[in-house]
């Protein structure tokens, strides 16, 4: 077990025994910001024909060879060509074809010029300049190459995927499962929703660490559901603990990770049959933790319409050898700060792998810090602060509140500065950053 390892230690270990979700079929419509399961190799050339990026006149470019304004060349249309439809001749010397964008371009013209860079007639079109063998004329293949890949495996299907799939007939593509994160909250402080605050009772708060999390979970693509609050009862928490790992693909609890006398969350885990991997971390905000994975057995599914939307393909959690899904869960801290700041650092890239995609871990770039920050530390710590990403250095705000408890300094954040142990900056200082959303 580590014991306060750096957070990417405590990363990487995780990452080293989670695997992704099984997969399913989705229709292409409903597809967008899933991630591919599967490569997708181009059965045909994109496009399938020489066409024409305009409308315009295809033609012979050795017939216009001489063209120019006191030279102009007129061409017989011998051919009208719309998209979709197939040239009716070839193009001979001294003839042209009238044709639509996206129309295929005849044998023999080997140019196109747009209709507005010429003089033309029912049946005759003027040139007035040269056109090189080839200009304006989109080739078989110069999209997409037939037995190229066009999609790979891991990838999120954005607009233009999408479009690419559907131009080679992919409209059902095999997707990995969206994944479902229990969440679960603990201390018996808190409120639950529909409760109110009471002068009578001081010291009660409203449970903010869950819709955080689950706000979070739905930005990173994943599904969320929430399983309730354990209060500080190890009995409790060992039971949602173990329903959440029966019915869920990974588990974020918040709280009662720390050494007091009610922080009791480690034990829970470890008594809901959960092996934890790591115990706190050398990091500021967001020391406190304790992670680990359950496992439950895989439920394979069957053949029987496979390929059609929401059908489960025949390997399901295909990486899984041993019959067993590992289920990773996250006992995060309770101070909001501290628990987002793990969430990040930690508990995303896991899910990211648990979602099936291939990039995981968060890009790094060098900003220019935007206000000093002169509380030295003896172990590493994640500043909160926004970028404009763009340049090669960005300039960074650093937010003024950073302490544990305050959460309101992550509302706008898409960066966390990493601060080296033992470190001071002053503002204009360049540090090493990760973004939030990737």
């Amino acid at each position: 077990m580590i014991e306060r390892g750096d957070y990417r230690q405590v990363r990487d270990a995780l990452l080293a025994v989670v695997k992704p979700v099984e997969t399913e079929y989705a229709a292409l419509e409903q597809a967008a910001g899933r991630v591919l399961a599967q490569d997708v190799i181009a059965q045909e050339d994109i496009p399938a024909f020489a066409r024409s990026p305009y409308d315009g006149y295809a033609f012979r470019a050795e017939d216009v060879a001489e063209a120019a304004a006191d030279n102009p060349v007129t061409l017989r249309i011998i051919d009208y060509i719309p998209a979709g439809e197939m040239p009716h001749t070839k193009i001979l010397p001294g003839t042209a074809a009238h044709l639509m964008t996206g129309a295929p371009v005849p044998e023999g013209a080997n140019a196109v010029l747009p209709f507005e860079r010429t003089v033309f007639s029912k049946e005759t079109v003027t040139i007035r300049e040269p056109a090189a063998p080839g200009s304006n004329v989109i080739l078989p293949g110069e999209d997409v190459r037939r037995g190229s890949v066009v999609a790979h495996r891991g990838s999120r299907i954005d607009a233009g995927l999408a479009g690419t799939l559907a131009g080679q007939g992919v409209f059902c593509p095999e997707v990995f499962r969206v994944p479902c994160v229990g969440v679960i909250s603990t201390g018996a402080e808190l409120l639950e929703e529909g409760e109110e605050l009471s002068p009578g009772r001081p010291g009660r708060i409203y449970d903010s660490n869950r819709y955080s999390l689950q706000a979070a979970c739905s930005q990173a693509g994943c599904r969320s559901v929430f399983l309730g609050t354990g209060k500080d009862d190890p009995g409790r928490i060992c039971a949602l603990l173990q329903e959440a790992v029966r019915t869920c693909d990974a588990v974020l609890v918040s709280g009662g990770v720390s050494v007091g006398d009610f922080d009791c969350t480690p034990a829970a885990m470890e008594r809901a049959g959960i092996r934890i991997l790591a115990r706190g971390v050398a990091l500021k905000p967001g020391m406190a933790g304790a992670y680990g994975t359950g496992s439950r057995k895989i439920k394979y599914g069957g053949l029987r319409d496979a390929g059609k939307p929401g059908i489960c393909s025949k390997t399901p959690c295909r990486e899984e050898k041993d019959g067993r899904c590992t289920i990773p869960v996250f006992g995060l801290s309770g101070n909001p700060a501290a628990c987002m700041t793990g969430f990040y650092a930690i508990a995303l890239p896991v899910l990211r792998r648990r979602m099936g995609l291939t990039d995981v871990l968060p890009p790094l770039v060098r900003v220019r810090l935007g206000r000093n920050y002169t509380k030295k530390r003896p172990t590493e710590r994640l500043l909160r602060g926004r970028i404009d990403p763009g340049a090669v250095i960005q300039d960074m705000d650093i937010f003024e509140k950073q302490g544990n408890q305050v959460l309101s300094s992550l509302a706008g954040a898409n960066a966390f500065a990493i601060l080296p142990p033992d470190t001071v900056l002053s503002a204009t200082d360049e540090a090493e950053a990760f973004l939030i959303d990737f």
